[in-house]
């Protein structure tokens, strides 16, 4: 079973999605990833180590031991909206329709979770997305990694039509388990047990609806790119709390986290954050602060943005806050900026 199962691997990024859902400090994480033979730095914000799929099964099992609730898969599962993807999950929201959204899933979660594919099957009445899982697993972790990928692609059919789907189901190809009951808080859509295949199934005419999730996918893809480039430009072999903090900022939309949500991502109280980063002279809201500023310089010298879409994409959704915000980083408005950063 093993020698299979290591023929897969799966990004740590997932691992630091079941730490954050168990709630896990600092002195709980080495359980979590008792006989993985992995080091606790695979927990750290942007690692990119590349698990096993043996060695992401014992992480559930170990997950299971600390947490035994029934419904830990769908609790994960809950967390995996399209922004823990990385590029992909931006690719697809920044994608035309549902169904090049689906594709674009399709062709490139492989990359990030290796034992993962999508089958997508285009009829006249339907539009079936098949779950499959390449590798050896107990029947208890296939359930729980069926159970994530089915919320996986309900969140990312959601963010496209900016509703739950009407007409969709969901089957599976594992019996009814005890708590089935509990599915309807979870998933959106009637579920079935016991079929052919595990796959959410949608009316066909969803297939090339509009995405709903953004009004300006050009601009969305620009701010995304601008985040990756600046994550490149952190050392990834620096543990520091303040390159911590600084990538965690960087990988999230602006103004869609706060302090308290930092810490939780690093496994720490936002006391214990705090005193961390101040006695490497730097603190959560000048991080912060600092991180909005390059963001605003970078877009303002890109002249493919307006003002307005500039203080959108950083959070701002008052023009008024903005220009106090560029006058505060850049003793100017933003309009001056502009125009000084591109003479």
């Amino acid at each position: 079973m093993a020698g299979q199962t290591d023929a897969f691997f799966i990004t740590s990024s997932y691992s630091r999605i079941i730490a954050r859902e168990l709630r896990l400090q600092e002195r709980d994480l080495p359980a979590l990833l008792r006989g993985t033979g992995l080091p606790l730095l695979v927990l750290q914000p942007g690692d990119q180590t590349r698990l096993s799929g043996h060695q992401q099964i014992r992480i559930i099992q170990n997950a299971r031991a600390i947490n035994n609730s029934p419904l830990l898969g769908l609790q994960l599962g809950r967390q995996l909206q399209p922004s823990a993807h990385g590029p992909i999950g931006y690719l697809a929201l920044s994608s035309p329709d549902l169904l090049t959204a689906l594709q674009a899933l399709r062709d490139f979660l492989p990359l990030r979770i290796g034992f993962a594919r999508l089958g997508l099957d285009l009829s006249r009445d339907w539009l079936k997305c098949t779950l499959q899982l390449r590798l050896d697993a107990a029947a208890v972790e296939r359930r729980m990694l069926l159970e994530c990928f089915a919320l996986l692609l309900q969140a990312l059919v959601e963010s496209v039509l900016g509703k739950p789907p009407e007409g969709a189901r969901f089957e599976f190809a594992f019996p009814a388990p005890d708590y089935q009951s509990s599915y309807s808080e979870f998933l959106h859509a009637p579920v079935h047990f016991s079929r052919s295949h595990s796959q959410l199934v949608l009316p066909a005419e969803l297939a090339y609806t509009a995405n709903a999730s953004g009004d300006d996918p050009a601009a969305y893809r620009l701010a995304q790119d601008l985040c990756h480039k600046l994550l490149a430009e952190v050392p990834s072999e620096s543990l520091s709390s303040t390159d911590q903090v600084r990538r965690l900022l960087l990988s999230r939309p602006a103004g869609a986290a706060n302090e308290e949500d930092i810490a939780s991502a690093l496994f720490v109280s936002k006391r214990t954050l705090a005193r961390r980063l101040a006695r490497e002279g730097s603190g959560y809201r000048q991080l912060r602060e600092q991180v909005l500023a390059e963001l605003a310089a970078e877009h303002l010298r890109d002249s493919r943005l307006s003002v307005d879409s500039v203080a959108e994409l950083l959070g701002y959704h008052d023009a008024a806050n903005f220009r106090r915000a560029c006058h505060r980083w850049f003793g100017m408005a933003p309009r001056e900026f502009r125009q000084a950063a591109n003479k």
